[in-house]
């Protein structure tokens, strides 16, 4: 691989959501970047069985401190729950409540409608070619996930 491709795959990720949401207001919906990365996860990824928070900390893509903060935080608000596995109960697995779910919703309401204002400036085309890229990834991300 040459170093123009690894610099291309290390900085335009950062580099994408950087600016797709610099200007985006997460105070005004009264919530944490990392609290609602966290609700992101437990939304798509535990799909209402919750996962342990290993998982949720690959996921998420934060440091185990930021990642506790922010579900203590939610815990306190009612928007998650830890919930002890009945098989082993060293496993401590965090779901979204209810109420959490439909703060999730209500926010990502929210960051749709940003996201949808910052894309105006791609053709369909683009568009298209954007979310077929992101959907590749995801499917190679699985891969390496799964290889030794």
């Amino acid at each position: 691989m040459e170093k123009d491709e690894l610099t291309v795959m290390f900085s335009s990720y950062p580099k994408f959501f950087k600016y797709l949401f610099k200007d985006f207001d997460y105070v005004a919906f009264g919530f944490p970047k990392a609290a609602l990365f966290v609700m992101m996860v437990l939304r798509y990824r535990a799909k209402g069985k919750g996962i342990k928070m290993s998982e949720l900390e690959a996921h998420a893509g934060l440091k185990k401190s930021t990642l506790s903060e922010s579900v203590d935080m939610l815990v306190k608000e009612g928007y998650v729950e830890r919930e002890r596995s009945k098989e082993d109960r060293r496993v401590v697995k965090v779901k979204l409540t209810g109420k959490g779910i439909k703060k999730h919703d209500e926010l990502m309401k929210g960051i749709k409608k940003h996201v949808e204002e910052k894309l105006k400036i791609l053709s369909e085309d683009e568009r298209l070619k954007l979310f077929e890229s992101f959907e590749f990834i995801e499917k190679i991300s699985e891969k390496l996930k799964e290889s030794k």
